[in-house]
């Protein structure tokens, strides 16, 4: 989306909506200073896009310390398929990494679990770590493109993860997968299908967890031959469902 006749946006931001035809924006101090980084300048044409589906076209107004956007046209993207990670809460760093591939990668929503095998990792990612994930998410955005952020939940045991409401607007219940070694090929999916990934931290799921995810209907899905962090396997997973939607049956 450009301005009729003149350069597409120059730079996409977050920022709060609603976003109305005429209307002013004004940006955080966050989303002004990416645009200094990114050196740019008053009247420069931007996308705002406000995490939820609305993105609009807008011209930056630099007044002192104030950095605005006056809207010129608007627009709204509908929701992508619920794509849901429950995610064992393991290192920091490497959590938050997996937040910004999943965010470019679709997912709908993180949840981090307290898995058995990350009580004793003093670097595992805590409740105190949610919302530089969801800025993580907010800046993958900005960077992918995408107009949807992840909701990015505080940790919860894995027992609550399973029995949280997934996949909620979908027409279908969830397909669920586990990620596993052992497992099978992954089926072909429908377009819009909702699904539910479990990936276990370092060390993976117990074999407790394994059976508790097995009964509430997690299937088992190899990622390929090689051991993945957990990271890396959130990634997988993301790109292996991109790639089987719409091969299955409409």
């Amino acid at each position: 989306m450009s301005l009729r006749g003149g350069a597409p946006p120059s730079a996409t931001v977050v920022a709060k909506g609603p976003f109305l035809a005429g209307g002013v924006v004004i940006l955080d101090e966050d989303e002004a200073h990416h645009l200094r980084v990114r050196r740019v300048g008053d009247g420069a044409v931007i996308r705002l896009v406000d995490g939820r589906g609305a993105v609009a076209t807008a011209r930056i107004s630099l007044e002192g310390t104030v950095t605005s956007a006056r809207v010129v046209a608007t627009t709204m993207i509908g929701a992508p398929p619920p794509t849901e990670l429950i995610l064992g809460a393991g290192d920091r760093d490497r959590f938050l990494s997996a937040v910004e591939k999943a965010t470019e990668l679709g997912a709908t929503r993180i949840v981090p679990v307290l898995a058995e095998r990350v009580g004793g990792v003093a670097t595992r990612f805590q409740a105190s770590h949610v919302e530089k994930a969801a800025a993580r998410a907010r800046e993958a955005v900005k960077q992918c493109g995408a107009t949807w952020t992840p909701l990015v939940s505080s940790p919860v045991s894995l027992g609550e993860a399973i029995r949280q409401p997934a996949g909620a607007g979908a027409a279908h219940a969830p397909m669920r997968f586990l990620a596993d070694p052992d497992g099978g090929p992954m089926p072909a999916l429908r377009e819009g299908a909702a699904v539910q990934w479990a990936i276990g931290p370092e060390g993976g799921f117990t074999e407790a967890e394994t059976t508790q995810l097995k009964g509430a209907g997690f299937t088992p899905v190899t990622l390929g031959r090689s051991t993945l962090r957990f990271d890396t396997a959130a990634v997988a997973a993301l790109a292996m469902t991109a790639a089987m939607r719409g091969r299955g049956e409409k």
